[in-house]
């Protein structure tokens, strides 16, 4: 039987500023992008949450909520580098871990219960080792499946669960009990346009729509009916996954000024489409589809995708990226955040090659370039110069992005959970 975890550090963010700066532990704290004219709260301490404050509210309201309210800029490298030492532990105990985001992790435990003991034990260890070495409370999770393990904590949460206190169990064949009393909004991944037509139906708890027939749900949401009544039942056959085996690459970039500007806009798309296309290349891969997903000032979304033909260049990439952007592009709102995906990824049938020495039937039998192999070989290139040198050892240029300093339109937060995929012939999401 199946036993898995989700690890979830209650107020991360917020916890490791109070670890840095101790006078700030018992005040209401709101991580947030400075200087934005929209910025919306990206992270929130426990006295935050008490006023009544909310991750993604503006900062001008949770200000007006909550005036001793202090608003700290994001500190990146401080959660990266807790995440990485929270992992160190994990790997202890865990064959298989998945990364989600900052110090969020699923943990498969199959197999282990000779080694460690059953989950529980080990959940208490886990905790008990982040707490004396890291100073972090936690809660975990513990279920059958990826799903109810996230959902116990989500349902923990919502009925004023001591944050970090408690081991969160949910038996062997009570996930369906366990689930239905519960409102929607425990259900983890559910999406927002799937919740609203669900209330409009009036379904509000999970085991209401659990009891509707497979042909009811299809009715209204296609193929989806049928993965909803399942999670609504607590089945959740997706495999814990650790980052060498997920098959895409993701990146976001969130907006410090919401904006409709094309010319900043697609100068952000150059550069994440960059960032991805690099570490494609560095794990010898192509990819078939890059996705798209943009957010604007009013928080609907739209998302587009585009096939590629294997495409490895930055340049090939970005237009994709501009591309899918003008088809998902349809408001005249002003845009909060941008997120491109690679998926469908395969091996790259041969490795870029440095001007190759090939030779043809040019004049004095110099080496002979297609247009293709030149922007392969200069791709290469710049590759080689920036990992020696920097991400902006080189600008401009027709595979290059403009890296122009960080301006008051926009900043780039890249999120630690990049699926990188395993070197099969064609690398699958499960």
């Amino acid at each position: 039987m199946r036993s898995v975890l989700f690890v979830d550090p209650p107020a991360f963010c917020t916890t490791l500023e109070g670890l840095v700066a101790p006078e700030l532990r018992t005040r209401p704290l709101a991580v947030a992008p400075p200087g934005a004219d929209h910025a919306a709260i990206m992270a929130l301490s426990a006295e935050a949450r008490l006023a009544g404050l909310e991750r993604g509210m503006p900062v001008r309201k949770a200000q007006r909520l909550c005036p001793d309210l202090i608003i700290l800029p994001p500190n990146p490298k401080l959660y990266a580098r807790a995440s990485r030492a929270l992992h160190e532990i994990l790997r202890i105990f865990a064959p298989a871990i998945e990364p989600r985001g900052y110090g969020h992790a699923f943990l498969d435990l199959t197999g282990t219960g000779r080694l460690f003991g059953p989950p529980q034990d080990v959940a208490a260890r886990i905790r008990r080792e982040a707490s004396e070495r890291l100073g972090l409370p936690l809660s975990v999770g513990i279920a059958t499946n990826k799903l109810v393990s996230q959902a116990a904590i989500r349902a923990d949460r919502r009925t004023g669960g001591q944050q970090g206190e408690e081991l969160l169990y949910v038996p062997v064949g009570n996930e369906r009990s366990f689930l239905a009393p519960h409102p929607l909004d425990v259900l983890p991944e559910l999406d927002a346009g799937m919740r609203a037509r669900l209330e409009d139906y009036q379904l509000d708890l999970i085991g209401e729509v659990a009891a509707l027939s497979e042909s009811a749900l299809c009715a209204v949401f296609g193929r989806s009916g049928r993965m909803l009544r399942a999670r609504a039942q607590g089945i959740d056959p997706r495999p814990v996954l650790p980052p060498e085996r997920q098959a895409e690459f993701h990146v976001v970039h969130s907006l410090v000024t919401d904006t409709n500007d094309l010319g900043v806009l697609h100068l952000i798309l150059r550069g994440m489409s960059e960032r991805l296309g690099r570490r494609v290349r560095a794990r010898g891969l192509a990819a078939g589809r890059l996705r798209l997903e943009a957010t604007y000032a009013d928080y609907t979304a739209a998302a587009r995708a585009v096939s590629l033909s294997a495409a490895v260049l930055d340049a090939e990439l970005w237009d994709a990226a501009r591309r899918a952007f003008s088809l998902a592009n349809t408001k005249r709102l002003a845009v909060r955040s941008v997120s491109l995906t690679l998926d469908r990824l395969m091996e790259t049938e041969a490795q870029l090659e440095l001007w190759a020495d090939k030779t043809g039937s040019g004049e004095a039998g110099k080496p002979q370039h297609t247009d293709e192999e030149s922007s392969a070989a200069l791709q290469h290139a710049l590759d080689h110069i920036r990992t020696r040198y920097g991400s902006r050892a080189v600008h401009g240029g027709p595979l290059t992005s403009h890296f122009s300093p960080l301006t008051s339109h926009h900043t780039t937060t890249i999120f630690p959970k990049v699926a990188l995929p395993s070197r099969t012939r064609c690398a699958s999401a499960s």
